[in-house]
């Protein structure tokens, strides 16, 4: 029961994490081109994690873990943040959820799970589909949004970068909280701490986090930005019907990539980005290795 408690606490703990730090991802871009404030980015934000949670968090199926398991799993998801902050390199939760999760399916089964090579092929392959993708799309949209009034244009960015803040949240709440909702085996317990944990991680220190990516790597003008978010949510919600889960960061950062080529290379800042791929890789090799040696001693 104690056991079950804490693995509880530490979750909960996590979604407050991700949820407070990846708004940056989620609303960071339109507060940034100062068509929405600070405040209503972060509510729309908060209302579409929500959403996608409660609508379509269950199709994270899959991945429910006994107490003792989902204390190793959230552990090491703490650890991971740890040392993200420490050294100042971003690390993903999501990932090592996922990470963990297979090594102790590896443990248990004595072998990994069947979609562990569907996965991690995602992981790779996404970012540069959506790299692909957003290089072809960008000149045609911003193109086209030159054609209109500036009025006229003004609204229809508002109206998009409001809509995209939306579309973003949801497909993060989907994925990455119905990840770890669907760990807590989709309990009714579970559902409301998490969206306890996830309020509460925007509203109070949502503010603080809100420019962390943009202050990293880009402020981006809003036909870049929203052809960020919607190949963003796109790759997100396409993962989520097949049950893999995937990282925010890793759609913003490929589908960034793309616009930026498209650009001339004007928006990316190349320091921060082998940052972002130093911790995408070593959060999955500390999470596998670090849940096999956990269950191993103990």
């Amino acid at each position: 029961m104690i056991i079950g408690d804490v693995a509880l606490v530490l979750m909960l703990t996590l979604a407050y994490l991700v949820s407070s730090n990846n708004l940056s991802l989620v609303a960071g871009m339109a507060v940034g081109s100062r068509l929405l404030k600070p405040g209503l980015a972060m509510m729309i934000a908060l209302a579409g994690y929500l959403t996608g949670l409660l609508l379509q968090g269950t199709e994270m199926k899959g991945y429910g873990v006994g107490p003792s398991e989902l204390l190793v799993l959230s552990a090491i998801g703490v650890l991971i943040f740890i040392i993200g902050e420490v050294s100042k390199v971003p690390m993903s939760i999501t990932n090592s959820l996922y990470m963990s999760w297979s090594a102790l399916v590896l443990y248990m089964d004595g072998s990994l799970p069947l979609n562990f090579p569907v996965v991690l092929a995602s992981w790779f392959v996404t970012p540069l589909l959506l790299a692909l993708i957003a290089y072809f799309t960008y000149p045609i949209l911003a193109k086209t949004s030159t054609s209109s009034n500036p009025i006229k244009r003004l609204s229809i960015f508002r109206f998009m970068v409001i809509l995209t803040v939306f579309l973003v949240g949801y497909s993060f709440g989907a994925n990455n909280l119905g990840l770890m909702w669907s760990m807590l085996g989709f309990s009714r317990v579970g559902l409301i701490g998490m969206v306890f944990a996830s309020t509460l991680g925007v509203v109070a220190t949502g503010r603080r986090t809100l420019g962390q990516f943009s202050r990293g790597i880009y402020i981006p003008p809003p036909v870049s930005g929203g052809v960020i978010q919607l190949l963003s949510f796109a790759a997100l919600e396409l993962s989520t019907i097949f049950a893999i889960p995937i990282s925010l960061t890793l759609c913003t950062i490929g589908s960034l990539l793309g616009v930026s080529m498209a650009r001339g290379m004007r928006m990316l800042n190349t320091q921060y980005l082998r940052l972002v791929l130093i911790g995408y890789v070593a959060t999955m090799l500390i999470a596998f290795t670090g849940a096999l040696l956990v269950v191993k001693l103990v």
